[in-house]
């Protein structure tokens, strides 16, 4: 081959390089919950970092911590709830934030922010809410003559025979064992044995009347008239209602906090040791602050957020739900990590629970799905 055609054959191939270099992707990679983030935000997003956003989902924050623990990377921000950002903090897996960068942290309501799982927000910042609750099939609760506005509902002995294997319950310890405290009048986050025996006790009681353990998908049951009652997340019923809407669904879908009291998981935007993308992580983080970005989540997924402008600017119909924006935010509670020794003993006591509920009710949901 000549001199002249080897140069040509370098040109083609520099311009080639050159070329597919300037049409390579730049990937933001973001984990999160499903259904937790609005397209317009994303859009907004990718414009301002000139990238693709791609979404990674986990199921709850025992899944994201189990992940992260054994190693994964590559993600750019995630979002963990409360005690999951403590335990994040300790495995040293979570960058300090330098909130110069973050100048839409000033809309955050104050109340929100300096919670104790991390004092100071010195490694998360607060993005949305989800109260923690009892989601229903209100035909049938009048029916049955049941106001599912107490805990009881799914505790209490006189409540069950009624509603044996029309109950769902979340897949989790912690939401779990924090109810049956709530129920027993204790505090949702005891690190007392004798509490978190107690606690034990009543749901190897009432489990057995119950349907199955889930969090992911019982929102469908509710639709599909299976379930009567579920544990359920404003962001999961909230669709759920919208679904029904526009299915013309003959099932009517009701919601409400229980008089003992309630959770609710304050979910946070955080930055992963790992990343590569520290600046676009933080543009990411104050573009979500933004009360546009705040007002899209509410709006279109039923989120609650921290920020008064964009509640504000909420429709009532929204803004006026109990279970999306309690009036008394004193009977709710967030959770709180804990202690090593706490955590096996409840995981634990909750694989005992789990199996019993296949020993003593092999015929129920949660047997035969699992």
């Amino acid at each position: 081959m000549s001199k002249m055609c080897l140069n040509k054959v370098a040109l083609v191939f520099i311009f080639f390089m050159l070329t597919s270099f300037s049409w390579a992707e730049k990937k933001f990679n973001l984990y999160i919950g499903t259904n937790y983030i609005a397209d317009p935000t994303i859009a907004r997003f990718e414009k301002l970092c000139n990238c693709k956003l791609y979404q990674n989902y986990f199921n709850d924050n025992g899944e994201l911590l189990a992940k992260i623990a054994a190693g994964a990377s590559g993600y750019d921000v995630m979002v963990p709830t409360s005690y999951a950002v403590t335990d994040l903090i300790a495995m040293h897996k979570i960058l300090p934030l330098d909130k110069s960068k973050l100048p839409n942290l000033q809309y955050v309501d104050k109340k929100f922010l300096s919670e104790p799982y991390d004092q100071g927000n010195k490694y998360s910042v607060p993005y949305a809410y989800n109260p923690v609750f009892l989601a229903y099939n209100v035909d049938k609760m009048k029916e049955l003559g049941i106001n599912p506005n107490t805990w009881a509902v799914v505790f209490d002995p006189k409540y069950l025979v009624k509603l044996k294997g029309r109950i769902t319950m979340f897949n989790s310890s912690r939401n779990v064992f924090a109810v049956a405290l709530l129920y027993l009048g204790k505090d949702p986050n005891s690190t007392n044995i004798a509490d978190l025996k107690a606690a034990q006790n009543l749901i190897n009681r009432a489990s057995p009347y119950w349907a199955k353990f889930d969090s992911d998908s019982y929102y469908r049951g509710l639709l599909r008239g299976d379930i009567w009652v579920s544990q359920s997340y404003s962001i999961d019923i909230f669709k759920a209602m919208s679904d029904a809407r526009n299915s013309h669904a003959k099932i009517t879908i009701g919601a409400q906090l229980q008089k003992e009291g309630n959770m609710y998981e304050l979910d946070n935007l955080v930055i992963p040791a790992s990343t590569h993308n520290v600046n676009d992580a933080y543009a990411f983080i104050n573009n979500a602050l933004l009360p546009q970005s705040e007002y899209e989540l509410s709006n279109l997924t039923g989120s609650s957020v921290p920020s008064q402008i964009a509640i504000k600017r909420l429709d009532n119909s929204i803004a006026s739900l109990d279970w999306i924006y309690p009036h008394d935010m004193s009977k709710l509670q967030t959770f709180i990590a804990y202690p090593p020794k706490i955590r096996i003993l409840t995981n634990e006591m909750w694989t005992e629970i789990q199996m019993q509920c296949r020993e003593i009710c092999s015929t129920c949901s949660y047997a035969q799905d699992n």
